[in-house]
């Protein structure tokens, strides 16, 4: 814990090093437990050059949906590489804003964004708003919300859903009591739930609509939520808050 530190913030996720160092220098500690573990899963339509080439060879026009950074992290490390063999795809992609969109970026820096959106439904809006958009390739997690898969289907586009990874809650029964506590997802916010009580004084940080939403279901506590999805804003937006608590009061 720094020597400074005024204010202590759990994590409910890994966090980069550089943002709990920006925060540490401002006075506030961070401590990181983790409350979902991500899996990767087989999916056998993804496996192997017949499907690969039968998905991706032939058409090169047709989206890849994401939304999320796991989903990205697990298609281009267990399905763009294959034993020895490396897949080079040329589609382009859709994406929620913030870290999807960054990795990508870093992952598949030759693929060009058609559309981002901060929330799934609204990608789903800025997808269909394309108006040339007949198919889509959605990468995705055994949790994942149907706003998406729905409102495109609803408007006549095909969604070929393939779940490549398994959220596993890791509920943790946390001790401290912490001045702050950040939520990344709907599912950490159950995780850390189905072990901890929140205490009175602490303030709940989201990082967008879905997961404050849920967390009202869980406290009446104050909640922020964090301007957009990246994790650097959800960093800031503590930093902000303890900087200017007085006028949260």
């Amino acid at each position: 814990m720094p020597d400074n530190a005024k204010y202590r913030v759990l994590c409910t996720r890994p966090l980069s090093g550089n943002l709990i160092t920006e925060a540490g220098e401002q006075g506030i500690a961070i401590d990181v437990q983790d409350f979902i573990q991500i899996k990767p899963l087989i999916n056998n339509d993804l496996l192997g050059d017949e499907n690969m080439m039968r998905i991706f060879g032939h058409d090169t026009d047709t989206p890849l949906v994401f939304t999320s950074a796991h989903a990205v992290r697990v298609f281009t490390k267990y399905y763009l590489h294959q034993y020895a063999t490396f897949y080079i795809i040329a589609n382009p992609i859709c994406c929620i804003d913030g870290n999807t969109k960054k990795l990508l970026q870093q992952k598949l820096p030759n693929n060009k964004i058609l559309a981002e959106a901060s929330y799934g439904k609204d990608l789903a809006a800025a997808i269909i708003a394309l108006g040339n958009i007949n198919e889509v390739h959605f990468f995705c997690g055994n949790q994942r919300r149907d706003e998406l898969p729905r409102s495109l289907r609803d408007a006549g586009i095909t969604v070929n859903e393939y779940v490549i990874y398994e959220n596993i809650p890791t509920p943790t029964l946390v001790a401290d009591e912490y001045d702050g506590i950040l939520f990344f997802s709907p599912s950490a916010v159950k995780s850390y739930f189905s072990a901890n009580r929140l205490p009175l004084k602490t303030v709940c940080f989201a990082i967008g609509r879905t997961t404050a939403t849920l967390l009202r279901e869980y406290t009446d506590n104050k909640i922020i939520m964090s301007p957009a999805t990246g994790e650097d804003y959800m960093v800031k937006t503590a930093i902000f808050y303890f900087n200017n608590i007085n006028c949260y009061e």
